[in-house]
């Protein structure tokens, strides 16, 4: 990324609608902060140093700092644990949510600082967003060679800052690949909504306008006939009238 580049610049604004004080007020996550569209902050805090009640928006907007800084086990459970006051975390905001929490976990497990508890929950972030995308990005590509099934699809955690790998090897039979990736998938490629595009996983991306991206193709392996096996390639990502598409 360049020095100008912030990780919340390209993940998309996202709008929720929750109860507060007898009626629907939204609140939205725009460029890394959560906000209340309903409410004058100062007039509410004012009230609060009054001996006043928080209403419902400033509870959401206090879950929201708060969450960032619970041990990663918490949460795993947060919204089961808050209980009636889950109606305040809305799923609407999973997206940012997620990515945030990314960020937050890979910073800790860096600094040790809860073991390896983060570290474990990070490998489990990772796996469950990529694996999907790595499923139909082979589905994908078997179409296009003509193999018959997907044999192994597999997502191994690395650190943030260490290069992505891919693995693989496809023939008419079957397809099967596995490929690295930390944190920063999650942050700069999913959280963007381009995991895969036009069939190619995509597995680093930067810039706007259009992105710059790395993605996975398969070429012809050089020493095997009837043989594929992925490279990483440059490309670019760009939005469309039906929503994005990649050229090398």
């Amino acid at each position: 990324m360049s020095a100008k580049d912030r990780w919340y610049q390209h993940v998309p604004e996202f709008t929720a609608v929750i109860p507060c004080e007898g009626d629907e007020h939204r609140v939205r996550w725009r460029w890394g902060k959560f906000k209340v569209d309903d409410h004058d902050l100062g007039s509410e805090r004012a009230m609060l140093v009054l001996g006043a009640e928080p209403c419902e928006c400033l509870r959401a907007l206090q879950l929201w700092a708060d969450q960032f800084g619970m041990r990663p086990e918490q949460f795993e459970v947060m919204r089961r644990r808050v209980g009636p006051w889950a109606v305040l975390m809305p799923k609407a905001l999973d997206i940012p949510r997620d990515v945030g929490m990314a960020i937050s976990l890979e910073r800790a497990w860096r600094k040790s600082r809860y073991l390896d508890m983060q570290g474990r929950l990070l490998e489990k972030q990772v796996r469950d967003k990529a694996l999907p995308a790595l499923r139909a990005h082979l589905t994908a590509a078997k179409q296009e060679f003509g193999a018959r099934t997907i044999r192994t699809a597999q997502v191994k955690h690395v650190a943030a800052g260490q290069a992505v790998r891919i693995e693989g090897r496809m023939d008419s039979v079957s397809a099967s690949a596995t490929v690295a990736l930390s944190s920063d998938w999650i942050v700069h490629v999913w959280g963007r909504g381009i995991a895969v595009v036009d069939g190619a996983l995509v597995v680093e991306a930067e810039g706007s306008d259009p992105v710059r991206v790395r993605a996975v193709r398969w070429r012809a392996a050089a020493r095997e006939a009837g043989v594929a096996e992925p490279a990483i390639v440059d490309a670019t990502v760009a939005r469309t009238a039906d929503g994005w598409s990649l050229r090398e």
